[in-house]
């Protein structure tokens, strides 16, 4: 899943990290505080993972998401 997240400081790029490791079924893949992007792995809904990232204190929506190749 790829959310675009307000991220305005490393701060807010810390929070959302730690609002995502402290959720066993999200993996975060990418975090991105220039173009404001994240991208996780997770068996969780889409709507779960925003709210993690909302839980932050970052304002957040789905931009995209993939299947499993495997």
């Amino acid at each position: 899943l790829e959310f675009a997240v307000q991220m305005s400081c490393h701060g807010c790029a810390d929070a959302v990290r730690a609002a995502l490791d402290a959720a066993p079924d999200v993996k975060l893949l990418e975090l991105r505080p220039q173009e404001q992007s994240v991208l996780v792995e997770t068996t969780a809904a889409a709507e779960r993972v925003r709210e993690l990232l909302e839980n932050s204190g970052c304002r957040a929506v789905l931009k995209g998401m993939g299947g499993s190749s495997e």
